[in-house]
């Protein structure tokens, strides 16, 4: 190859290069090479397909914008590939222009069918879009494989529950998480939807088998301690010191520990664990009324006030949180 790049090169040597340099990903190199092929010889016979690998070298190395500008000269030039609409849609959608990033995958899957890859992303876009009854649309009856990807099962879900086929929504995410039982995306979404059904209950069992199968993630933690509060309130608060004792540090289960020893009375260690949740996240306001009521309990009316004042400047406006000021205003002022 030295050889052949000694003098003045040909088109073909810079192709080769630029092949050469992709091929050890050293994609800048590459988009070099393919721009001086493109130059010395600006009709050579692949000019379409030197275009294509130009524009994905420059895709591959970040230069986005500038990609799309070659590739879609490359479709000009003749190239006809679905690796060029692929490649198109996911540089639209790193731009944020779902539209057009929606017409490249659509293109893809006139090619193919089949491909998951694009049937995934497309619906995505759709979802971000709000376009939800496309999205139903293009999922809703399987392809020719008869057989959702977990993604797909996610993305039909939420469409149907954002046009209130909160049933329908339940069933198909369900079936995803029957299919793909480790996916804590569809048991999340499924117990959240079964929540909204008044399934509490069937919610709980969800979350728990999930939490089983993943109990180092702390977000299914939370969910499923949330979800056995209102559906088992007699055994949450021994799941929530074992979950504490798993994630001392998060903030959103020493907040419901705090809640749930408040509610059997126990209001120094509710203390304790609400400021400590404060301290990891202290612009919490619910976590900020939690506290005034158990200091208000604890007799420490400023304190307590303190933070239902702070609760109500972060955003908690209900009556509850006003009231519970009030009372603790009104105490102050008769000194108690």
């Amino acid at each position: 190859m030295q050889a052949q790049l000694q003098g003045k090169p040909s088109a073909a040597s810079y192709t080769d290069l630029g092949v050469w340099f992709a091929g050890r990903q050293q994609y800048e190199c590459a988009a070099n090479a393919f721009a001086s092929s493109l130059q010395a010889e600006p009709d050579q016979k692949d000019v379409a397909h030197v275009a294509f690998m130009f524009g994905s070298s420059l895709y591959l190395s970040g230069d986005t914008k500038e990609a799309i500008a070659a590739l879609q000269q490359a479709e000009q030039l003749g190239f006809r590939d679905i690796k060029i609409h692929l490649l198109l849609a996911e540089a639209f959608d790193d731009l944020r222009t779902p539209k057009d990033a929606e017409d490249e995958w659509r293109a893809a899957l006139a090619l193919d069918p089949e491909l998951s890859t694009a049937l995934d992303s497309l619906s995505n876009d759709l979802i971000l879009d709000n376009d939800f009854n496309a999205a139903i649309a293009l999922l809703e009856n399987p392809r020719l494989l008869g057989q959702r990807t977990p993604q797909q099962c996610l993305n039909l879900g939420n469409a149907l529950a954002r046009t209130a086929r909160l049933d329908q929504a339940a069933e198909v995410l369900r079936d995803g998480l029957n299919t793909s039982p480790g996916s804590l995306d569809l048991a999340n979404r499924l117990a959240g939807i079964l929540v909204q059904l008044n399934r509490q209950d069937e919610a709980a069992t969800v979350l728990e088998l999930a939490l089983a199968q993943h109990p180092e993630d702390p977000d299914t933690a939370v969910h499923y301690l949330e979800s056995l509060m209102g559906a088992h309130p007699e055994k949450a608060p021994e799941v929530a010191h074992k979950l504490l004792a798993a994630f001392p540090e998060n903030s959103k289960i020493l907040y419901l520990n705090g809640v749930l020893d408040m509610k059997a009375g126990n209001f120094k260690q509710a203390r304790t664990n609400l400021e400590h949740s404060l301290t990891i996240l202290p612009d919490e306001a619910l976590t900020h009324e939690a506290l005034g009521i158990t200091l208000a309990q604890l007799n420490e009316m400023a304190a307590a006030k303190s933070h239902f004042e702070r609760a109500i400047a972060l955003g908690d406006g209900t009556p509850e949180v006003k009231q519970s000021l009030a009372k603790v205003v009104a105490a102050i002022a008769a000194g108690k």
